[in-house]
């Protein structure tokens, strides 16, 4: 009589712990009377086998887990940045793929300039459209290099035609260009086109304006079907934008 009196007492002025807490903090199960402590032990249990909001078991956290779960949360960036970020690695990737055979273009581009001659033609108007398309990236700066021409998005297999008359002086796979074609227009004035799935021309050939040279494609370093297309003066990169 004097235990159940003492149990009520201490559950009335808030001594003893009620099995949330208990729950909650881990501290040692007050020793009640058989009847009390068999009650508690029961609730335990019909709250372990409750169902989480994710449909499996409740089961507690370690200690501290919470805590770190929440942090790592805060440190991870948003999906919509971590997105950007790989779209913005590939386009660097790209771009120091087609920087690693500027050299060798030029190199090509000089030896080719010998066979041919004749005016350097400059301004709007001067370039027929290799493709149809819209322009999805320009020429100029990025991230510290030169994107060195124009990308037109076409779908594969679209055909490409030259620019302006001239003589094939690269036909064949380039490194980060994929498979490539330039046209030497005059000693020192030459188009190319790049990541072409197909050949239509070879080199040495002569070509007319509108002339089928290639298919679009994706081939080298390439993140999707497109046209990259360049205009050279010298064997150094120019804008395009000026000749069209």
């Amino acid at each position: 009589m004097a235990i159940v009196a003492i149990g009520v007492a201490g559950s009335a002025f808030g001594v003893l712990p009620n099995s949330d807490e208990s729950s909650a903090t881990d501290e040692p199960e007050p020793r009640l009377d058989a009847a009390v402590a068999a009650k508690a032990r029961l609730n335990r249990e019909k709250r372990r086998r409750e169902p989480s909001p994710r449909g499996g078991l409740a089961r507690r956290s370690p200690r501290g887990a919470s805590k770190r779960e929440d942090a790592a949360d805060e440190e991870r960036p948003p999906e919509r940045v971590l997105r950007e970020n790989a779209r913005l690695r590939s386009q660097l990737d790209h771009l120091k793929a087609l920087e690693a055979e500027q050299a060798r273009v030029s190199r090509a581009l000089s030896v080719a300039a010998a066979s041919y001659d004749g005016p350097l033609r400059l301004g709007r108007g001067g370039l027929a459209s290799p493709v149809g398309g819209p322009l999805v990236s320009p020429f100029g700066q990025r991230w510290g290099r030169l994107h060195a021409g124009i990308d037109i998005a076409a779908p594969a297999g679209t055909v490409i035609r030259a620019a302006a008359n001239g003589g094939v002086a690269i036909a064949g796979p380039t490194g980060g260009y994929g498979n490539y074609v330039c046209l030497q227009h005059t000693a020192r004035f030459t188009t190319c086109y790049a990541h072409l799935s197909r050949f239509l021309t070879e080199r040495g050939a002569l070509v007319r304006q509108g002339e089928p040279i290639g298919l679009v494609g994706c081939t080298g370093h390439c993140f999707g079907d497109h046209l990259h297309f360049e205009t050279r003066v010298g064997g150094r990169p120019v804008d395009p934008m000026a000749y069209f």
